[in-house]
């Protein structure tokens, strides 16, 4: 049996607009951070692969998509924490850390409203 969640198309569409707009900004943040700290192009490219990959799936809601992305968020956590304890530690670095906090909670919070509209929507 699934359980009712009560307001879900109000919680898929905030979820859903904090998960673009963390999503957005991180991806601004961090081409501003690139470009502040003079990174090659390769590492840039490298920097922005696991994100955008996500993009298509994002873009058609698909809920494991969504939750691929909580998993890259996670990888982005680790080495953003640790460039914070570097002596060369910028204000990117924290807003990087910020971001990946909302776009984390966002995303699975997202994912799981997402997989409950889906099965409300069967049981109807």
């Amino acid at each position: 049996m699934t359980k009712i969640i009560p307001n879900l198309g109000k919680k898929l569409r905030i979820g859903r607009q904090l998960t673009w707009g963390s999503f957005i900004l991180l991806l601004v943040v961090l081409l501003l951070n690139c470009l502040a700290t003079q990174m090659p192009i390769s590492l840039m490219i490298f920097t922005f692969i696991p994100l955008l990959i996500l993009v298509p799936g994002l873009y058609a809601e698909r809920y494991k998509t969504i939750s691929m992305l909580c998993f890259v968020t996670l990888l982005y956590f680790v080495v953003t924490v640790s460039n914070l304890f570097k002596a060369d530690s910028s204000m990117f670095d924290v807003a990087e850390v910020v971001l990946l906090v909302i776009l984390f909670n966002a995303a699975m919070m997202f994912s799981r409203w997402k997989q409950y509209s889906l099965y409300q929507d069967d049981m109807t």
